[in-house]
Order: structure tokens, then C-alpha cells, then sequence
């Protein structure tokens, strides 16, 4: 954010680095990625020689129902806002996701931690858990090089939060994940000043997202912080001559789109619902805090609330405590959440 931010920077690209750098801590390097379908169904056609057993099996109703066809089912767009499933309470038991010797599910019950992010994520009994967990890296799927997971995943992270990274640095790149950008909000709420609420999510097109979001939950002043990759287009006209930035609606210009923000978008949720849920961050050394046993209980409940406005539960909202004092005090965006994007942009950029 910090250089697109200065007016004097020309154009900046995005790309793939040729070697993958391991995180640094945000207090050890200088940031400078992120800007602050109906179906018609034919009738159904009785076989004339069973009509007379079917009147005698079956009443009639007084007035047919007609049939309703359901819609093809279809992935989310970006510039839909989320339907989110309730995240599952913390009292719930799902069968360990792991796999047994013989080949077979592991048929153990394993209780849904409250770091658990929604029910795509994962569950592991402890003896699966520590298999999954005992790889020190894997093989990038871009280059085929060899990345360690301490460089990407915290040790302080609960251990189900690791497990769910591995899993999604793991995965193959999707033919249907599209480039876009990854924006920030702060949701301006004066009568809760203990607290910062920060919406973390995607779209292909920022534009037409800054101004969905703005009049569908729009009880709350909603501002942009920064959005990634913060690069714009050069040579422009007027004020905007030479690459310079602005955050202020109806004056966003993005430049060019980051890929796979899907996926990209899926690693910053499932750290800052771990950050936000456990409240790392107050621990004293942050941002480089001792080592958190993995099987120790979340501070507080990870429950979302409703959103007053349209009614859903917003995954993508994160509601920190603030800082009490100190160096980071009102710097909840600066030092959690932006380093957490551009880090995992890095590795999307570079591995996947």
C-alpha cells in the first residue's frame, strides 16, 4: 500500500518472482504491496392403462400443483455478495477427515474447534493430525520447487489453522479460480471504539464491488483502506498523471488484477479467523509472539453476528480488539491484516 500511495511511483507489475523468498515479519521488512439461470419441464405422461389404479391408490388434490423447476446451481461471482454458512458450533462432532493404514475413513469423531472457519474446513483426530502436520514442506505446483511451511505458516497459529494452509498450499491451481483483487473496508462503528471491524474479500471487478457493498449494507459508513495489488495504470489524465493513488470513492483506479484470488482469498480468511479468534496479536512480542500451544482454547467465542442490514452471516468480517497501547495502537490494518495479504499474495503469485 505504502508505494502505491506515493505519487511519484511509475507503474508497477505484479509478477511471479523466480525464487520464493520466506516471510519476514512486518517489522523486519518494508510493505509495499497493498493500498490501504428457468427451465421449462415437460408435462408428466401417465401410462392410460394404470389410470384406474392410481385414482383407486391415490386421492387427487382438488387443484393440481403446478411443477416448480429448480435453477441450475452455479458457483458465486464475485460481484455477488456471499451466502455463508453458519460456522459450526463449537459443541459439533464431525468423523476425522484422515484416512487409515488399510485405506479406509478414519471413523473417529473429532469436536469442531471454534477456530474452525465454515464447514469446508477439515477436521483431524490427533493421531491424523500429527501425520498431517509432520511434512516440513512440499513442492511447489508452478515451479516445482521445494518451499518449507514455517517460511508461510505462523507456529503461534492453532494447529487446525495450519492444517487447513498446508491443505490449500497444496492444492492444484483451479481452472475456475479468476484473477481480481483482494480489497479491505472498515466498518466505522463510534459506540464499539474497543474494537475495529475490517471486511477482507475479493472481486474481479473493484469498481462495481466498492459500490455493491455500499448499498446493500449501508447502516454503517464502510471505509477503503487499501486493496491488492495496489498498483495503478500510468500515464493518466489530469490529477491522476505520473501513477498517482487514491482511496476516496469514485476516485479508485486498480490496476492490474492478481490471479487466482479465489484461492488467494481462502488463505487470508482462514489466518485472520485464527488472529481474530484467538487474539494473538495482544500477546506481548507481537507481531513475532512465543510459540501458542496448538491444542489450547480460543480467548473468545468466533461466532459472527447477523448482518442488520441484509440479514447474512459475513465471513469476511473481522472484528479485532483493538490495541490497549503502544506502537501498534489504531494500526489493527497496518500491522495484522495487510501484512497477512501480502504475504499470501506472494505465494500465490510465486507457487500456485
Amino acid at each position: 500500500m505504502q508505494h502505491a500511495l506515493q505519487p511519484d511511483r511509475a507503474k508497477r507489475t505484479l509478477k511471479p518472482t523466480p525464487s520464493i523468498t520466506p516471510y519476514t515479519p512486518p517489522h523486519h521488512r518494508h510493505t509495499s504491496s497493498l493500498g490501504d439461470s428457468n427451465l421449462h419441464v415437460p408435462p408428466r405422461r401417465e401410462d392410460p392403462r394404470r389410470k384406474s389404479e392410481l385414482v383407486l391408490a391415490v386421492s387427487p388434490p382438488s387443484s393440481p400443483s403446478p411443477i416448480t423447476p429448480k435453477r441450475p446451481s452455479r458457483a458465486r461471482a464475485a460481484s455477488t455478495p456471499p451466502r455463508t454458512p453458519a460456522s459450526p458450533s463449537n459443541s459439533a462432532v464431525v468423523q476425522c477427515s484422515g484416512v487409515t493404514k488399510a485405506g479406509n475413513r478414519c471413523k473417529k469423531q473429532v469436536k469442531v474447534g471454534e477456530v474452525s472457519l465454515d464447514d469446508d474446513q477439515k477436521h483431524f483426530c490427533h493421531q491424523h493430525a500429527k501425520e498431517v502436520l509432520s511434512p516440513t514442506g512440499t513442492f511447489t505446483r508452478k515451479t516445482g520447487e521445494w518451499i518449507k511451511f514455517a517460511d508461510w505458516i505462523p507456529n503461534y497459529l492453532h494447529e487446525d489453522t495450519q492444517i487447513a494452509l498446508r491443505e490449500e498450499m497444496d492444492k492444484a491451481r483451479s481452472s475456475s479460480d479468476r484473477p481480481g483483487y483482494i480489497y479491505t473496508y472498515e466498518i466505522r462503528d463510534p459506540d464499539n471504539p474497543g474494537t475495529v471491524k475490517l471486511k477482507v474479500g475479493r472481486a474481479v471487478n473493484l469498481i462495481k464491488r466498492i459500490d455493491e457493498w455500499g448499498k446493500q449494507c449501508g447502516s454503517k459508513e464502510q471505509v477503503l483502506r487499501g486493496f491488492y495489488p495496489g498498483v495503478v495504470e500510468d500515464g493518466l489524465d489530469g490529477d491522476d498523471a505520473g501513477g498517482t493513488f487514491s482511496l476516496m470513492k469514485g476516485r479508485v483506479r486498480p490496476g492490474e488484477k492478481t490471479s487466482c484470488c479465489h484461492r488467494l482469498e481462502r488463505l487470508i480468511h482462514l489466518e485472520l479467523n485464527d488472529l481474530v479468534t484467538r487474539e494473538v496479536h495482544l500477546q506481548p512480542g507481537w507481531p513475532s509472539p512465543p510459540a501458542a500451544d496448538g491444542a489450547k482454547s480460543p480467548k473468545k467465542a468466533a461466532k459472527k453476528d447477523k448482518c442488520a442490514d441484509c440479514g447474512q452471516t459475513h465471513k469476511e468480517i473481522f472484528e479485532f480488539t483493538r490495541f490497549a497501547g503502544g506502537r501498534y495502537k489504531n494500526k489493527e490494518f497496518d500491522s495484522i491484516v495487510r501484512p497477512v495479504i501480502e504475504k499470501w499474495g506472494g505465494f500465490v503469485e510465486a507457487c500456485v
